[in-house]
């Protein structure tokens, strides 16, 4: 079968069938490329500390594609304005987030419906007590910190004054009587806005970088990864295209079965209606056409020199299609 197999035209099939399979190959990992696409967890291009006004604008809704991103807002805190969240853990721990005003100089003309500077609510940490939260600073200063989206508003009424049951930007608005932005600012950095900010070559936030409050830890808000969940139909398509692959081979192994077992018996692989010739010396079959008053070989046997022919002893040997599988 190996003699068969190497055979030029056994070969060329083979070719073909490597070509085919690389093109299914290649079509495969196109597909489970496609069925992984949405498993990219981290963008480090969200890591890189941008201005709040070059990422989401007053007025706009912040949105999955804005939110993470690292951003810098320098602003005031307002006096008096700093609300606890309840009920959010830090390293298991169940504690506060302080949340405080902070009023963006100038902004007022970025928004045409807000009738004075627009500010952003600011996490500024976390504390496990309500009676241990630190005074904001008075002076001007410069946030760093995680943006994210705002949360949807909770009824209130079963939480002590001073305290909000989420970080909705629509009810701090009310609450502070102030034009805010949509999201808020998970802050991992305070510092004066007179100093150099707090971030490296590569513009992502220092090590060194703190928060201005005794007792604030620093929240633990890492990038919210994007769908993970593999698309299925893709990965089928990807498996698929695998089995055409591996169908190709089959389809060349076929071949040179079939091949290999016609040439073993060829009376089980020839259908003719009259009668054909055996020639011993070039181990090919050959036969009578009535019609055309010679002899014909079948069209996939090697010729047979006319002195070796029997029984026949005249007319021209042809090559002629006769009906085989």
């Amino acid at each position: 079968m190996l003699k068969t197999a190497l055979r030029p035209r056994s070969l060329a099939f083979l070719a073909v069938a490597l070509l085919v399979a690389a093109l299914f190959v290649v079509l495969s990992m196109w597909q489970l490329n496609a069925s992984l696409q949405s498993s990219t967890v981290v963008d480090p291009a969200k890591d890189r500390v941008s201005t709040l006004e070059d990422v989401v604008s007053p007025g706009e809704a912040t949105t999955a594609q804005q939110a993470d991103h690292m951003v810098s807002a320098v602003g005031r805190y307002v006096p008096d304005s700093t609300v606890l969240v309840p009920g959010r853990l830090q390293d298991g721990n169940p504690g506060y987030w302080v949340v405080t005003q902070l009023a963006i100089p100038d902004s007022q003309q970025r928004w045409d419906a807000a009738d004075n500077d627009v500010s952003i609510a600011v996490a500024r940490g976390w504390v496990a007590s309500a009676d241990r939260v630190p005074r904001a600073p008075s002076d001007e200063i410069r946030v760093i910190g995680r943006l994210l989206p705002t949360d949807s508003p909770l009824p209130s009424e079963n939480v002590p004054a001073g305290q909000v049951a989420s970080v909705a930007s629509a009810q701090l608005s009310n609450l502070w009587d102030a034009p805010l932005y949509s999201g808020y600012v998970a802050a991992f950095a305070e510092n004066p806005s007179a100093e150099p900010a707090p971030v490296t070559r590569e513009g992502t936030l220092a090590v060194s970088a703190g928060l201005m409050g005794e007792g604030l830890e620093p929240l633990q808000i890492q990038q919210q990864p994007a769908d993970t969940s593999v698309h299925a139909l893709n990965l089928f398509y990807a498996i698929e295209w695998v089995v055409f692959a591996g169908f190709a081979f089959f389809m060349w192994w076929r071949f040179v079965r079939d091949d290999y077992l016609r040439r073993q018996d060829p009376e089980k692989y020839f259908y003719f209606d009259g009668d054909y010739f055996w020639d011993e010396a070039e181990q090919s079959y050959y036969y009578w056409d009535a019609q055309d008053q010679c002899y014909y070989y079948f069209d996939d046997q090697p010729a047979v020199r006319t002195e070796s022919r029997t029984p026949p002893t005249s007319s021209t040997l042809r090559s002629h299609g006769a009906s085989h599988e």
